[in-house]
């Protein structure tokens, strides 16, 4: 691979299939809270919705449901509750506008 592929691969942006992968990894590890998993299911959703997202994401989509609903029922009541309240009245400390401080 040479210099500039290797940096159009490294600097790209992430596909719905990327997130998904980093989200396995998470939850594969145990290193996943609530809050980080409504988060990237969220934007995962967001893109798949909008997007002409390919049958795989979408099947691993619907897999990674499934496994929250095996394996950690009160994770997945918890995204399905705060998605359901909408945005935050203000936004964490660490983030402003949508923007990370």
């Amino acid at each position: 691979m040479n210099t500039l592929s290797l940096y159009q691969h490294l600097f790209r942006e992430p596909s719905p299939a990327d997130k998904l992968k980093l989200f396995q990894t998470l939850f594969d590890s145990n290193e996943i809270n609530p809050d980080l998993a409504l988060a990237l299911l969220k934007i995962v959703h967001s893109e798949l919705s909008s997007e002409e997202g390919d049958g795989s994401s979408y099947r691993h989509y619907a897999q990674i449901i499934e496994a929250l609903r095996y394996h950690k029922m009160d994770m997945l009541r918890h995204i399905v509750e705060t998605w359901k309240a909408g945005p935050p009245a203000r936004d964490p400390e660490w983030l402003s506008d949508g923007k990370i401080k």
